[in-house]
C-alpha cells in the first residue's frame, strides 16, 4: 500500500544520504592526507636546499667547505604546521625525516616522508 511505499522511500533516502556523507568524509580525509604529504615533501626539499648551501659555503663563511658537518635544521623549521622534522648529519650526506600532522595511508600512523641530501641532489621517499 501507499504507506509502505513512502516508508521504503524514506529508508532508501536515508541510506543514500548516509552513504554520501560517508563518501564525502573519505574524500575530505584523502584531501587532507595528500595536502599534508605535499607540505612535508616541499619542506623537506627546502631543508635539503639549505643543507646543500651549507655544503657549498666556505668554512670562513660558516659553511661546511664540502661537507655537511655542523649543519642542523634551523630551529624554526624543526616543528611547523606541516609536521616535525629531524636530521642525521654525516660528512657526505644528510638524512632527513618528517612526520606529518595527518593520518597516513596505512591508517595507523601519520604521514611520513624521508629525504636523502647529498652532492647528487635530494631524494624524497614516501614512507606513509
Amino acid at each position: 500500500d501507499m504507506g509502505s511505499q513512502k516508508l521504503l522511500l524514506i529508508v532508501v533516502g536515508v541510506i543514500v544520504i548516509a552513504f554520501m556523507i560517508y563518501a564525502g568524509f573519505n574524500l575530505g580525509a584523502d584531501y587532507m592526507e595528500n595536502a599534508n604529504r605535499d607540505q612535508v615533501i616541499s619542506s623537506l626539499y627546502d631543508l635539503g636546499l639549505i643543507a646543500q648551501q651549507h655544503f657549498k659555503k666556505e668554512a670562513s663563511q660558516g659553511g661546511g667547505s664540502g661537507t655537511y658537518t655542523g649543519w642542523t635544521i634551523p630551529t624554526q623549521f624543526k616543528t611547523t604546521q606541516a609536521g616535525t622534522f629531524r636530521e642525521v648529519v654525516r660528512t657526505d650526506r644528510v638524512d632527513l625525516s618528517a612526520d606529518g600532522t595527518v593520518m597516513g595511508r596505512n591508517g595507523t600512523t601519520n604521514v611520513r616522508v624521508t629525504a636523502r641530501v647529498n652532492e647528487d641532489g635530494i631524494q624524497i621517499t614516501i614512507i606513509n
